[in-house]
């Protein structure tokens, strides 16, 4: 009952109450991934940042392809119209620690490059978080896979 609830406040781009629909899911279903996913864009749009990073680190880790394999239409994917709600935001432009994260995240929905771009960014960073720097290489060697089978 609450994942069709979540996804139907998802649906209507009401992330606040997607988010609360989806958390009481994970507590009777701990590993389910789809439910994840989404939780991580709910997270980015309700401004915990940290809590999307942890459960993106997760799934990038176990996964990647649950993410980079999202199809935008069939998945009623936000993210394109999220990236454009924050402008034209380049990898290297100045700009907070979070915003640069959350657009890393959500650009691995659309693009994998861009999203290696902001977090190569993020891991030449003073503190950079060793998740972040882990995050990057898996993103490249998931690009450089890509091209390989292209090529």
């Amino acid at each position: 009952m609450s994942e069709m609830l979540g996804n139907q406040y998802f649906l209507s781009r009401n992330f606040s109450k997607a988010k609360e629909a989806y958390e009481k899911v994970l507590l009777s279903e701990p590993q389910n991934d789809f439910i994840k996913k989404r939780l991580i864009i709910c997270y980015t749009q309700t401004g915990e940042i940290n809590k999307a990073f942890e459960l993106f680190y997760e799934i990038v880790k176990k996964i990647i392809d649950l993410i980079t394999n999202t199809d935008l239409v069939a998945d009623d994917c936000p993210c394109p119209e999220l990236i454009s709600k924050y402008g034209n935001v380049k990898p290297t432009e100045e700009c907070s620690h979070d915003a640069k994260l959350m657009l890393g995240m959500l650009w691995l929905f659309c693009n994998s490059q861009i999203s290696f771009e902001f977090f190569n960014n993020l891991s030449s960073e003073e503190k950079s978080d060793e998740r972040i720097v882990e995050v990057r290489n898996i993103i490249k060697e998931k690009i450089n896979q890509n091209e390989k089978h292209y090529s």
